[in-house]
């Protein structure tokens, strides 16, 4: 179990909002298994307890912070077997009473739409009676301890936390954030790998200008900024918290060494560097799909600006032609002041129309070269591969995070030889005659699930045939609705592939693993059917849990 406070500016704070997206209310709760609300006046009304809180939080005027502490708690895949309304129900009040919000106004949902069960809680952080904000104190460390104690209670899975023998890590959420959906290297996480570079390069510096002059061979600077100092790259905008890296790392700190900041020179500046900061995958064993990802990326951007530089010529040349005529027009002395504004207006309306028929073609343009390359980071270009059927896009989403080397030439790193040949086993896999043509292209996975979609419509298809002759007394089929009808997948930053069902259940292929959403019992079925085909014969599941047998010691499955 792992938990997560999700910041938010003050303007945009919006309750409503946030317990609208809890119960999923704009898509009827697709993704929402179950939702509460709890320690308001309106009881079990989910949208009249919204409006209470709303109103609690008008009542308070003074603050100019937040007022919702938006949480959200993830649990294992293998958890979701033991989780109950109930034991999340009482999970949730845990949090709120170590967070101080036993008292305070609260909207809950579990979602079932990601790789992993979690929680979405939001609470009200303006009192109900006394109307003051709470603020939780160090709440990071509560929620840690919190974490250890309800996953012995409960029986769950064990996450790795916080050790109170070791200093805590100084995290930065968005660092992780964008680590975690991009795939790519953070600033922050680059600049904490060279930590021992920068504090020996401060040991030895005796001024500002020496610091600088050792900084700028990784291709960073420190800033001032406000009463402390930020670290920058300078090829870009992107900075981190000088504090961050460590506590001693602090403005006044660095001028009780070096005196007072000053800025480096030019002569520091323009100064050569050995390495500098870029956003390299974190995969292990990419390969090539790394040149190929560079490659449509930096191929994107030069169509873009091809695209931008004919659209300015084009609009300049608009822009020239119309104003020339409508000068032309505001000059000519023989046209009667009728005419002259009928014929403005005319002109300007011709000119309106083909600046918009300019911007129309661009923007068609833009979305052609968009289609041919729909991602922006490293990891929706593997999601997209994956989706498209290359089986080494979803083993390198599956591979785990290594540190990075800090050579800027060490882009690639080369195959494991001892890792298995998806190449091959694809191209022996596409040579299965029970499998239509075009689901040959796709993952193996997939595929599997497509064949059992097929041989399900076809016994289906069947079955109404012999029915159509003996129907019973209310005239209806007695063939149960196909499982596998309208069946929907896509691929997470993880490599797990997600198939959901028309039921709304949800089958989880993590690759040595298969999950079911335990709500809903034609999910498990066709868990069983899909680990069968992946698998083998020979496979046993705990829970919700599906594996190959031998794999873990677990009972046979049953069914």
């Amino acid at each position: 179990m792992i938990s997560r406070r999700i910041s938010c500016k003050p303007q945009n704070d919006n309750y409503r909002r946030l317990a609208d997206y809890i119960a999923d209310a704009k898509n009827k709760g697709e993704k929402t298994l179950y939702s509460w609300n709890d320690g308001c006046w309106a009881g079990d009304n989910y949208q009249l307890a919204v409006q209470e809180v709303l109103d609690t939080q008008d009542l308070n005027q003074r603050t100019r912070k937040e007022k919702t502490y938006h949480l959200i708690v993830s649990f294992r895949p293998e958890d979701e077997a033991l989780l109950t309304p109930e034991k999340c129900k009482e999970i949730e009040k845990e949090f709120a009473k170590v967070l101080g919000f036993e008292e305070h106004q609260r909207h809950c949902g579990v979602h079932k739409n990601t790789n992993n069960l979690h929680m979405h809680i939001a609470y009200n952080m303006i009192h109900p009676e006394t109307l003051t904000r709470h603020e939780p104190y160090r709440d990071y460390f509560k929620r840690d301890r919190l974490h250890r104690e309800l996953e012995l209670k409960f029986g769950l899975k064990f996450d790795n936390g916080r050790q109170k023998n070791l200093e805590p890590k100084r995290n930065n959420d968005r660092a992780e954030t964008y680590e975690a959906h991009s795939g790519q290297q953070s600033f922050d996480s680059y600049v904490k790998e060279r930590k021992d570079f920068i504090f020996k390069s401060l040991d030895n510096a005796q001024s500002w200008q020496d610091f600088h002059n050792s900084l700028a061979q990784i291709g960073i600077e420190v800033k001032a900024r406000g009463n402390g100092c930020i670290i920058k790259d300078k090829h870009s905008n992107t900075a981190v918290k000088a504090s961050r890296l460590d506590r001693n790392f602090t403005k006044g700190k660095l001028e009780a060494k070096l005196g007072q900041y000053q800025k480096p020179i030019a002569a520091v500046q323009s100064k050569d560097e050995q390495e500098r900061y870029v956003s390299r995958p974190l995969h292990k064993k990419r390969g090539e799909l790394y040149s190929l990802y560079r490659e449509a990326i930096d191929g994107r951007k030069k169509a873009y600006e091809e695209i931008k530089a004919e659209q300015d010529e084009r609009w300049n040349k608009a822009t020239a032609f119309w104003g020339s005529k409508i000068k032309e027009i505001k000059r000519d002395r023989k046209l009667s002041p009728k005419d002259r504004s009928r014929l403005l207006a005319l002109a300007t309306g011709k000119k309106t129309e083909t600046i918009e028929a300019i911007k129309a073609d661009v923007a068609s343009r833009r979305a052609e070269v968009r289609k041919q390359s729909p991602f922006n980071r490293w990891n929706d270009f593997l999601k997209w591969k994956a989706e498209n059927g290359e089986e080494i896009a979803l083993q390198v989403l599956r591979s785990k995070k290594e540190p990075i080397e800090s050579k800027p030439q060490a882009e690639f790193v080369k195959a494991d030889p001892s890792a298995p040949n998806w190449k091959l086993k694809q191209s022996q896999f596409r040579v299965d005659s029970s499998l239509a043509w075009k689901d040959k292209r796709k993952l193996i996975s997939i595929a599997k699930m497509l064949q059992l979609q097929a041989e399900e419509k076809k016994r289906y298809n069947i079955s109404q045939r012999i029915e159509r002759r003996e129907k019973d007394k209310d005239g209806e089929f007695k063939s149960e609705k196909p499982m596998l009808n309208k069946l929907s997948w896509r691929v997470d930053s993880s490599g797990n592939i997600l198939y959901t069902l028309e039921s709304g259940g949800m089958v989880k292929d993590n690759g040595d693993k298969i999950f079911f959403s335990m709500s809903d019992p034609k999910a498990g079925l066709v868990a069983e059917k899909l680990a069968k085909r992946v698998f083998g014969p020979n496979v046993v599941m705990k829970g919700n849990e599906i594996c190959r047998k031998g794999k873990r010691k677990l009972r046979t499955m049953t069914r």
